[in-house]
């Protein structure tokens, strides 16, 4: 008891606001060169990952994503960024391209129309004009559905 009361004293007497008087406190603060940071550096604005979206699946889609994944030898989280990150989905198609693909459907029905009734009056050459108009209706129409 003699020792607290002391220490209490002693405390009082040097301006500590510490009721026991164990700690001396030193009045001064460290700088940043004396501190010693550890631990993992800060990550920048960009690397953060700050959104989070809530992707509902049914049992189907959840279990083939989580076969996938760990084919990969990867988590869920990483293989659908990945997904992100590296695929390429195809856009629709716009309504110009679809008027594009009906015309030269058209037009391709004709060049059909038209070797069918050469064929049938005994016509059995078809001009070769008409067969590469055919093959470039094929191309294009081809070019348009990929």
């Amino acid at each position: 008891m003699f020792w607290v009361t002391q220490n209490l004293l002693n405390a009082h007497q040097t301006g500590l606001n510490n009721p026991d008087g164990l700690i001396n406190k030193t009045k001064g603060t460290m700088t940043t060169e004396d501190k010693k940071k550890g631990g993992r550096p800060t990550k920048k604005l960009s690397e953060k990952r700050s959104y989070s979206v809530l992707l509902k699946l049914n049992t189907m889609e959840y279990f083939t994503l989580k076969s996938k994944a760990s084919e990969a030898g990867i988590n869920k989280n990483e293989f659908l960024r990945m997904l992100i990150s590296e695929s390429s989905i195809k856009p629709r198609v716009t309504p110009e391209q679809m008027q594009e693909i009906r015309q030269l459907s058209g037009i391709a029905n004709n060049i059909n129309q038209i070797a069918h009734r050469l064929h049938s009056f005994g016509i059995s050459t078809i001009p070769t004009e008409l067969r590469m108009l055919k093959l470039l209706v094929d191309e294009q129409l081809k070019a348009l559905k990929s």
